[in-house]
Formats: structure tokens, sequence, C-alpha cells
């Protein structure tokens, strides 16, 4: 697909309309969105339920771009809700708004990153790929194993092996990191993604301590996760970001991990709904609730299992049940990926293939260390616009 695209100066391809990046405002709704940018709110309420619902999954920060004509005046409008679906409200021949669900024009890299630590593994990770998630996700893998603010000298090698996706010429979404090593003073600490996505150390022993619990006994569920699958009879695309559980009204919700509640209120597509911020980082939400358990509200400390709602029906929902979604970031995940497995070590076919994914990994290590090749620093190309080389005409839209 590279050979489709060039990077151009957007000036010089769009003439009189103009490419404007903003970034989406934490905790603005889209219908609000649509009242500061006056755009008709009629493009919110002909969504079906399914779309409405997608809106309050728009990522906080998520960047987005606006087409304006000389005299200011919206000609397209793309919205990111997840790294494979995007909002594209656009002014029709008719002169009229219509918004669609669209599919986003990205491009995906695997990486292998060489980073010498100068200050710390994080700031040096973020100058230079550009990715605040890379840096994190980097952190949060060996926290509680390697101390960063002490114990290593300038010079000690980072290696991260990464899936990026990059859109605009910017990094976009959460990296998938295959493989992680750090050497503090001679000291090497590996760390590797396993085929079920969880991190393993040399020895094939689990590395993730904190997993969580499904939120509700007897689990049913009804609907799985998926970011995009394009609906054959509707003739449109889909994103469930997050999995229903069918219950009765009033079964007790149960909070899937430690945490403190950072949001507990109702919103008109997930209607009484509570978010927990756990000590990982990740938040789960608990959607179309009946009602809160006496005492919850937000900053409320819970513990792993204690219940902290009750299904029901709220918000925009054709049935009782519970919406359970899990963020990394902004970014949703498969809340399944991170739930309590019990893991004894590998054996048997499943051992062997893991041991070809470390060696693998291991090969990887070796050559970056032995290379020494540094990236260089990102650079941000938020002047540039991915267009069709046959027509020179952007190609996102």
């Amino acid at each position: 697909m590279g050979r489709l695209f060039l990077l151009l100066l957007l000036p010089f391809l769009l003439f009189a309309n103009t490419v404007k990046p903003f970034k989406w405002n934490d905790g603005e709704s889209f219908l609000t969105f649509l009242e500061r940018k006056k755009l008709p709110l009629t493009l919110y309420y002909n969504l079906d339920k399914e779309d409405q619902k997608l809106t309050e999954d728009i990522p906080y920060n998520a960047n987005c771009q606006m087409v304006v004509d000389d005299k200011k005046f919206i000609h397209q409008i793309l919205i990111p809700v997840n790294d494979e679906l995007q909002l594209q409200i656009f002014l029709t021949p008719k002169r009229r708004y219509d918004i669609r669900v669209v599919p986003i024009v990205s491009q995906e890299y695997t990486e292998t990153l060489y980073v010498p630590i100068q200050t710390l593994p994080y700031d040096d990770i973020l100058k230079m790929t550009g990715s605040k998630n890379l840096a994190s996700e980097f952190v949060k893998i060996f926290k509680g194993r390697v101390d960063f603010r002490k114990g290593f000298k300038k010079g000690d090698p980072i290696v991260l092996v990464y899936t990026q996706k990059y859109r605009l010429g910017k990094p976009f979404s959460m990296p998938e990191v295959h493989g992680a090593m750090v050497e503090i003073n001679g000291k090497k600490v590996t760390v590797y993604r396993h085929s079920d996505g969880r991190f393993y150390d040399e020895k094939g022993a689990q590395y993730e301590k904190f997993l969580f619990q499904i939120p509700i006994n007897n689990p049913r569920i009804t609907s799985g996760f998926t970011k995009s699958r394009y609906h054959p009879v509707l003739h449109c695309y889909r994103a469930h970001l997050g999995v229903d559980f069918g219950a009765r009204p009033g079964t007790p919700i149960l909070a899937t991990g430690d945490g403190h509640v950072c949001f507990a209120g109702s919103s008109r597509g997930y209607g009484n709904t509570i978010k927990i911020r756990h000590s990982n980082g990740l938040v789960s939400l608990y959607a179309h609730q009946k009602a809160f358990r006496a005492g919850i509200h937000n900053g409320s400390s819970v513990k792993q299992g204690e219940i902290i709602g009750y299904v029901g029906n709220s918000g925009l929902s054709s049935g009782p049940h519970l919406h359970f979604g899990m963020y990394a970031g902004s970014t949703a995940i498969d809340p399944l990926s991170v739930m309590k497995k019990t893991t004894e070590g590998f054996s048997g076919k499943e051992r062997k293939a893991f041991l070809a994914i470390r060696d693998k990994m291991d090969m990887k290590f070796k050559k970056a260390l032995q290379e020494k090749v540094l990236r260089k620093p990102y650079f941000d190309f938020h002047e540039t616009y991915y267009v069709d080389s046959t027509t020179f005409k952007p190609k996102p839209f």
C-alpha cells in the first residue's frame, strides 16, 4: 500500500482547503462538540443506537482533522474512535452535512529500537519515537522488577521490538510490544510476549502480577469485543469496544480489580456508568447499570470482587445486560485478554512454541546490541498528508 501514497505538503495539494489538526477535548460529548462547531445535532440523532454509543468511545486527546476553506467553512471532519475506525462528518454535493463510520488509513511497521539510556527510559524512548504510549508501555512492563531511578549508568542499553501503527506520519494507537530488554550494570532483564498476548520471562514464568476477574458471577457472553467489523446486510462498519454479559436486572456487578472510581454517573449512550482506574494504569468500565451500590461515588476506593452496582437497562440498551470495557490510556482493549489465568509454566508443545518465540527475540536483542543503530529522533509530520499518487487527492477523504 506504501506505493500508493506520497508525502507532500498540504498547501500545495489542497489549494484553497486546509487540513487543521485538533485534539478531542477530554470529557466533551459528541453533542457538545456539534454545538460548538455549529453543526446540526441531527448528525447524532440520525445515527442508529450502536453508532450513537460509539461516539462515547472517542478517546480523550484523539488526533482529529478538520478540512476548512479560506472562509473557515467546514467541509469535513475525521474523528478516530479506535485504531481501525473513525467518524467522518462531510459536506454532501447538496451542501448538507452527513456522517458515517469509515476505516482509518494507516500503515503498520514492526521495528527494533535500540536506546542507550541518557536520562530516564521514558524520556529517551519518547524522544526517539514520539510515542508516549510506547514509553509508558516499556516502563509498565518492567515496573517492580527494574528501578530506573537508581542502579543504571549512562549508556546502559534498552532494546524494544514492537509493532506500531502510523497515521498521517505520527505514531497512532497503542503499540504492541513483542519483546523488551534492558541491561543494568551488565545484568540483562528480558521479557517476551507469548502467543496468548501475555508477558513472560526467559524461563516462561508469567510477568504480569496484576490480573482481573470477570465482573459478574455465572457470566454469559452475548456480544464480544471487536474494533472493526463490516456488516454485510447493513453495508456499514461496526465496532463493539467491550464485552456484553447477559444477566437478570439487579444482578450484582463486581469490581474486576482493586482501584479507585474515577467516574460514577450517567451518559446518554451507556446510561448509569462506573469507571475504575487500577494501579497498573488500566481503566475498567461498567455500563447500563440499574443503580450503583450505596456509597459508590467519584474517588471511592474499591477492592477486587466488591459489589459496585447492579445490572440494568439504562442508556441505549436493548435489554438488561452489563457492558464491560477496558482501556489502556485512551485505547480500548479486549477485557478478556487481561482476565485471571493460572500459569504454572509451559510444557509440551506450548513450551516448544514459547522457546521458539524467546530464541527469535533473543537474536533480535543480540543484533541490536551489536549494531547499536540509533533511530533518528522523531519528526512531527503535522504539516504533511498522505495522498493518492495517481489522483493527487488526499487518500482518507
